[in-house]
């Protein structure tokens, strides 16, 4: 699981939703291609932020199912943001279409609180009810937060190995409870911020010996920067001397082609 997503990921930057753009899928169109071609492993959406009346967010899973189609390796996925808007069962039955879609390279996305360890009960419920939908036949998970009783997932998704589940951490504190359930039951996490935030990651996950109900022997640790901030290459280097798997970078609206070209020799 870890080797898919190793190396660099695009995250493409949340659009303003209270404009128009009628040139969207030709723009992500590019911006994915180009990341291909140049290497990188992954292409992630984000989605924009509500601001009501006036503005709703935009839906970013349209967006990368038709990056599926214009797209032939790299993996595909949405940024999962603080106050996760959809229940985990029916997360999972879009990301299953986009792994048929794309013929085995969708990654389903959650978020994990580190700041709050009562959140970490909600986060593995998550998990629970992601891998039961897209692994089980009928599942049934009787959850405090979430729960499906005699679920069906068809058209099953076809990926080897089964769909990634990569959880991005948000908040600040050690978050144990947080991290415990990561190496329990994610593929990968994600973590925000410089070198030295992902260093503290890898080092719990590395001392951990406890049980995993994942394939592999271990999560992999992904970091997350944004492509303008100055010290982004610095931070991608000391993530990559320091062991990460890898490195998401965020490049804002409208994704210029040229900066993603760019960034293929940071990692």
């Amino acid at each position: 699981m870890a080797r898919r997503l190793a190396g660099l990921g695009v995250c493409l930057g949340h659009l303003d939703a209270r404009q128009v753009h009628d040139d969207i899928l030709e723009r992500a169109s590019a911006a994915a291609v180009a990341a291909e071609r140049a290497g990188f492993t992954s292409v992630w959406a984000e989605e924009t932020t509500a601001r009501p009346p006036d503005a709703v967010p935009y839906e970013a899973f349209s967006l990368i199912g038709a990056l599926a189609v214009r797209t032939g390796t790299v993996h595909l996925g949405v940024v999962a943001e603080a106050g996760q808007r959809r229940a985990p069962s029916i997360l999972s039955k879009i990301v299953t279409s986009v792994d048929v879609i794309s013929h085995g390279r969708a990654v389903l996305s959650l978020e994990g609180d580190r700041s709050d360890s009562a959140d970490a009960y909600r986060l593995g419920e998550s998990l629970a009810i992601a891998r039961a939908m897209m692994e089980d036949e009928h599942p049934t998970v009787d959850g405090r937060t979430y729960s499906v009783v005699d679920a069906v997932n068809r058209p099953a998704p076809v990926q080897a190995g089964g769909i990634p589940l990569v959880v991005f951490l948000h908040g600040t504190g050690p978050g144990v409870a947080a991290l415990e359930v990561c190496a329990r039951s994610a593929d990968a996490v994600v973590v925000a911020g410089r070198a030295t935030g992902v260093g503290e990651v890898m080092s719990f996950l590395g001392d951990r010996q406890g049980p995993r109900d994942r394939p592999g022997a271990r999560v992999a640790v992904l970091g997350f920067v944004q492509a303008d901030d100055p010290s982004a290459a610095a931070d991608v280097a000391g993530m990559r001397n320091d062991g990460a798997d890898g490195c998401l970078v965020e490049v804002a609206a409208p994704w210029s082609v040229p900066q993603i070209e760019g960034l293929s020799s940071a990692w």
